[in-house]
């Protein structure tokens, strides 16, 4: 197949939320086994450009890869480059915009999924942008979510309004950050602030909560007080969330415990078939590349059909 170039465009029309889900449940399933690999996200920066590099080796999808993305004016242009696992020759190159917000949404509702509170039904979601609206719309996939809090200092309102149309029998609703922290069931913090946006103590006692919006060692979206409370700390990668989960590495000294903060790949073989562990869960995602391979992979293999 003569596919060089696949476009957002084409990502978009071949991906779902469900099927996403699955492939990035069974990649870091496959990380766990020792059958998949990341290849750590490296940084350099110029002027006013950075230019990042992260891959991985998915062994059973028979693919390897590495996204190659800039940033300037905190602006991300991704693409993602695709090679054969069986004679290592080039496949594909893959547009990464589209590939990059099912990725976050999807690696988040496999880790809810895994540890969803009993009888959880609200979800609060902070941020209005473009993660925060596929975060709300993979959640929602669940199923049991009814009431959905949107809390933003951009137009919360606007996107509240799009999923009325989509979801009526969910509510919906932008006020009152109070409300949305001690009610959340769900949690998830979509934003850029460098600063901890929510009090802590307010969270309910078996609450889960994923903070996804950094993957920079200097900015963080939870404070002390969440991770003080935490019985469970989950990351994608421990070895890359200790060089970039601000979250974790600006907590005070003591708080965090990396010899018990663990992957998500264990977390999901362990929780086949088990009850989810009282208590409130805090994930941590900076996002990995095998994620984005695997996801590519499926990409390609849909296209290529």
């Amino acid at each position: 197949m003569h596919m060089k170039l696949i476009t957002d465009e084409q990502v978009r029309g071949a991906l779902t939320l469900n099927e996403s889900s699955s492939v990035v449940r069974d990649a870091f399933l496959a990380d766990a086994r020792g059958r998949a690999v990341s290849l750590q996200r490296s940084r350099k920066q110029l002027d006013n450009v950075t230019l990042s590099v992260m891959g991985g080796i998915v062994t059973d999808a028979e693919v390897c890869g590495a996204k190659v993305y800039s940033t300037l004016a905190g602006k991300f242009d991704f693409v993602v480059v695709l090679f054969d696992t069986k004679d290592g020759r080039y496949l594909a190159s893959i547009q990464g915009n589209a590939l990059t917000e099912f990725r976050t949404a999807a690696t988040t509702r496999v880790a809810v999924e895994a540890q969803l509170p009993e009888n959880a039904s609200t979800l609060t979601v902070f941020g209005a942008g473009v993660q925060a609206k596929a975060h709300i719309a993979a959640l929602l996939e669940i199923g049991v979510f009814k009431r959905v809090y949107i809390v933003s200092k951009g137009d919360g309102e606007q996107l509240a309004s799009k999923f009325r149309a989509s979801h009526p029998d969910v509510e919906f609703l932008t006020e009152d950050i109070q409300s949305a922290v001690s009610q959340a069931d769900v949690l998830v913090t979509c934003t850029r602030s460098p600063t901890p946006i929510f009090d802590g103590a307010l969270l309910k006692p078996n609450v889960f909560v994923a903070a996804i919006g950094s993957s920079k060692p200097q900015t963080r979206e939870i404070d002390d007080t969440t991770l003080e409370r935490a019985s469970r700390v989950i990351v994608e990668l421990k070895e890359q969330a200790q060089k970039e989960a601000g979250d974790l590495l600006m907590a005070k000294e003591g708080i965090v415990d990396w010899a018990k903060v663990e992957e998500l790949g264990p977390v999901l073989a362990a929780s086949e078939g088990q009850e989810r562990a009282k208590g409130i869960t805090v994930y941590k995602s900076v996002g990995v590349g095998l994620v984005d391979v695997a996801l590519s992979a499926l990409v390609y293999k849909k296209l290529a059909a």
